[in-house]
């Protein structure tokens, strides 16, 4: 089976051709590659963590790269507004998906994860520090 799976790859990549010759005016020449998708997905695009959650966005947040900025309630409950690493703001819910698991609760000291990692389920929280609690 893995063979025949790495027959299939080399094969793959052999059929394709490169679009435009190297420029020369480069240090180091890079050919530039068309894929031809053929009924085939795409190589390039993740396998996991690209799904989307019920409210419409990535499930791309890992919680080691985000910050807790405030939280928010009214009548429909709480929500988290959190901040990733290059600084794009989200507001999260409960049931929200992350990396690795969702959002378990949001209270107003803080939001909790409900994390599986190799099978072991574990809770993660990220609380306000006392100068944003108000």
């Amino acid at each position: 089976m893995l063979q025949l799976v790495g027959s299939l790859i080399c094969l793959m990549l052999i059929s394709q051709t490169p679009t435009t010759p190297p420029a020369a005016d480069t240090l180091f020449p890079v050919e530039q590659w068309q894929y031809n998708m053929k009924g085939r997905r795409d190589p390039f695009v993740p396998l996991i963590g690209t799904e989307l959650s019920r409210s419409g966005k990535a499930s791309h947040l890992s919680v080691e790269n985000i910050t807790l900025i405030g939280i928010l309630w009214g009548d429909r409950g709480y929500y988290a507004l959190v901040k990733d690493g290059v600084g794009q703001g989200y507001i999260l819910k409960r049931g929200d998906r992350v990396v690795g698991g969702k959002v378990s609760e949001i209270n107003r000291q803080g939001i909790i994860f409900q994390m599986t990692q190799a099978g072991v389920l574990t809770k993660y929280e990220l609380r306000l520090q006392e100068k944003e609690r108000r």
